[in-house]
């Protein structure tokens, strides 16, 4: 979308955190937050006094836009004409997180968390239960948590699965998730060269899980290579969730590509890109293996 985020927010489409981020990942200025509200003043609606009293936040607003400013997040894809290979665009892409971690941990996994823990907590819980409804987790499952960032997911799904494995492309995002996490005894954290899943055990998990990490698997021009990789990894039954397939603003691009993916791999595609979630604005793709062959 390409609307006014403060509308589109008061409108019922995002939630303030949402619009908040996105005005300052579009670089509006935090002390020019407050003029960017001005003109939608509505004070009958609920959504206008929780983006005002998040917008008032001038220290969490000014801690993000910092990050950001120092991260360089760049999500064009790679152009080989450049010389720009996979494995260059991951290793810049791990550069940024490290930065953005050692700046702003809550924010570094969620812009939209204003690297405030409360709100980031809360939208783990939204994803939490949304794993639930689709039966995804449970006692007898495994899990491997593809991009885990501060460990966050991982973290909430180990009291609920036999195993969680957790990876990411980001020292700096390891360091920290162990730190806050590593006591779980059920939960390991490990870094991954981000190119593939390769060495991983065959059939050795139930559901992979990517949350707002394959955008940057298709800025890489890897994704497709990671659907095979999932595929070999799951267990018959097993379901590869994709929470926001990438970053292009075209949700019928997103679309085609899971159409076409689910068809090239055998996955029966039960989530085509819905929103299931009232405090972030991801999309969720859900690819199930079959039971038997």
């Amino acid at each position: 979308m390409s609307e006014n985020p403060v509308a589109l927010c008061l409108a019922g489409h995002l939630s303030p955190e949402v619009a908040l981020a996105r005005l300052l990942l579009t670089g509006t200025p935090p002390e020019q937050i407050p003029a960017q509200l001005a003109p939608h003043e509505a004070p009958g609606n609920p959504a206008w006094h929780r983006l005002s009293a998040l917008a008032a936040r001038s220290d969490a607003l000014a801690s993000l836009a910092a990050m950001l400013r120092e991260a360089e997040v760049d999500h064009d894809p790679v152009d080989p004409a450049t010389g720009a290979t996979p494995e260059s665009a991951i290793a810049a892409i791990a550069r940024i997180f490290d930065r953005a971690v050692a700046r702003a941990p809550e924010a570094s996994v969620a812009a939209y968390s204003l690297n405030d823990p409360a709100i980031l907590a809360a939208a783990t819980d939204e994803i939490l239960a949304w794993l639930t409804r689709e039966c995804l987790i449970a006692g007898d499952k495994d899990v491997l948590d593809l991009g885990c960032g501060i460990g966050r997911v991982a973290a909430a799904l180990a009291p609920h699965c036999r195993s969680v494995l957790a990876l990411d492309v980001s020292a700096g995002m390891i360091e920290e998730a162990r730190r806050r996490h590593g006591h779980l005894p059920n939960l390991r954290f490990a870094t991954t060269p981000g190119t593939g899943l390769a060495g991983h055990p065959a059939a050795g998990f139930d559901l992979i899980l990517a949350v707002d990490s394959f955008p940057y698997l298709v800025q890489a021009g890897i994704a497709e290579s990671h659907m095979r990789d999932a595929a070999h990894l799951l267990r018959p039954g097993g379901a590869l969730a994709v929470l926001n397939l990438s970053y292009r603003g075209t949700p019928g691009a997103d679309r085609a590509d899971a159409a076409r993916w689910a068809a090239e791999g055998g996955w029966h595609l039960a989530h085509d890109g819905t929103t299931p979630f009232t405090l972030w604005d991801g999309r969720a793709f859900l690819f199930r293996r079959p039971r038997s062959p």
